[in-house]
């Protein structure tokens, strides 16, 4: 089983790979932002991870609790942040594509590491507000969205986990 990749707010977007006991979870080339061909006119970066993932685990706290939607198998993933930032995960030819852009302003893609545990943040973005899977919107912060069972707004903290 592929080791976790998760995405989650802590004001703004992070993305971090989980790896057993000394790996750092190394994801450099999210730093390079340029222009990207798909989707158009968007610039970001890109990683790929040579692994293969097949569930997706949505996790939101409100100020009652912690609520969960699952999902298994998946072919691309999207998130999409406040400040107009996109995240997208998308399994191609067995590995997972992980995409940091936007059609507006420049991901401004920064690394923190602790204790030898790297992540990654999308400094100019905000909390996550959708979550789609396989093109179908699963999860919506906003007015009116999709939240999962007993889940109240406002949504205090998102998390989207990959295994």
């Amino acid at each position: 089983m592929a080791e976790p990749i998760i995405f989650d707010d802590g004001g703004s977007t992070r993305i971090k790979r989980l790896l057993p006991g000394t790996g750092i979870g190394e994801m450099d080339s999210l730093l390079d932002v340029d222009d990207l061909t798909s989707p158009a006119g968007a610039r970001g970066s890109d990683h790929t991870v040579n692994d293969a993932f097949s569930k997706v685990l949505i996790v939101c706290q409100d100020k009652t609790g912690a609520f969960t939607l699952s999902f298994s198998g998946f072919t691309k993933v999207d998130l999409s942040s406040s400040l107009d930032q996109q995240l997208s995960a998308e399994m191609v030819a067995g590995k997972l594509k992980i995409t940091a852009f936007s059609t507006v302003s420049d991901p401004i893609v920064e690394s923190k590491q602790h204790k030898k545990k790297r992540r990654y943040v999308v400094s100019n973005s905000g909390p996550i507000e959708t979550v789609s899977v396989d093109g179908k919107l699963v999860y919506d912060t906003r007015p009116g969205g999709t939240l999962p069972a007993g889940a109240a707004r406002p949504v205090l903290y998102t998390s989207v986990v990959l295994t």
